[in-house]
């Protein structure tokens, strides 16, 4: 997914194209009489190149260890940890731009992106010099790089969940853009409030400029989820947390007295060379700025 976030569908009409017409030029002799064939196979052998490289720049799938080799020894020695919570197999489906030389992304095919799980990996270790972990299926002994996965059998990870949700000094939960909740990330939400740790939840929401439907209905199960989270589900607690959530809402986080969200800023109207303007882009550093606000503001209420 972040291969063909990297390259775009120009990069791929480039490279495949190219390639294609450039050999059958070079095959049929057509390049004596047309002269321009040889800058499209460079276009489309540079585009290669530029996907090979920037392809391996992604640090590889990480292995994924068992809760026996993580959990216990975690708890023991007390440290301050990060838990993420998602619905199962919804690994890495947030995808963003990672932004570049004076904060601005490229826009275009080739741009380097990061997953949201890197995202509060780094927000995490870089506030308050935590790790981050999560849990994965049994069956999953690879996953996406960023935090500490950890694999627990289906009969297992309730317990695994309910033991890192009491000690957890933060908790950050992803919406997925196109996943409704399901019984298992709802019984988590149920052992949050249990363990009195609504005020240590930070909630991120998809960005909203890749899919605005998908982002409006992650916002609705924001609001659904911030109900939850203050005790059983009341349509009318969701109707008003629906009320009071704008669009363009990237993170919440969860308080003694409902909610505080951090949204997308009005930026000033930016043209391009040919005077068009500039599509405003939700980037990694839209998401760490507001993110690393809201680790701080638990942190402190915790210390």
């Amino acid at each position: 997914m972040r291969l063909h976030r990297f390259t775009r569908v120009r990069g791929l009409i480039v490279l495949f194209g190219g390639l294609t017409a450039g050999f059958a030029l070079l095959a049929t002799g057509g390049f004596e009489k047309l002269s321009g064939a040889g800058g499209v196979l460079g276009m489309a052998l540079s585009a290669l190149v530029m996907i090979v490289v920037g392809a391996a720049k992604y640090p590889r799938s990480a292995g994924t260890p068992s809760h026996e080799q993580v959990v216990s020894r975690l708890l023991r020695d007390r440290k301050k940890y990060c838990l993420i919570l998602r619905p199962f197999g919804q690994d890495a489906e947030i995808v963003l731009p990672k932004t570049g030389a004076k904060r601005r992304t490229g826009g275009g095919p080739f741009t380097r992106n990061v997953t949201m799980e890197q995202l509060i990996t780094s927000a995490a270790r870089t506030v308050l010099d935590m790790d981050t972990y999560g849990i994965v299926d049994q069956r999953t002994t690879f996953a996406p790089p960023g935090p500490v996965l950890m694999r627990a059998a289906d009969d297992e990870w309730q317990e695994i969940a309910q033991r890192l949700i009491g000690s957890a000094h933060v908790i950050v939960l992803i919406l997925p853009p196109d996943r409704d909740f399901g019984d298992g990330f709802v019984w988590e939400i149920e052992q949050i409030r249990q363990a009195g740790a609504t005020s240590r939840v930070v909630i991120v929401l998809p960005p909203c400029d890749q899919d605005t439907e998908a982002y409006e209905a992650a916002l609705r199960r924001a609001c659904v989820l911030l109900a939850l989270l203050d005790g059983e589900l009341d349509h009318f607690k969701v109707h008003e947390y629906e009320l009071m959530l704008p669009t363009g809402t990237l993170v919440i986080r969860s308080t003694a007295d409902g909610a505080k969200w951090w949204q997308t800023l009005d930026e000033p109207v930016e043209r391009t060379m040919v005077g068009r303007k500039r599509k405003t882009v939700v980037a990694d550093m839209t998401y760490l700025d507001v993110l690393e606000v809201a680790l701080r503001e638990i942190d402190h209420e915790q210390s």
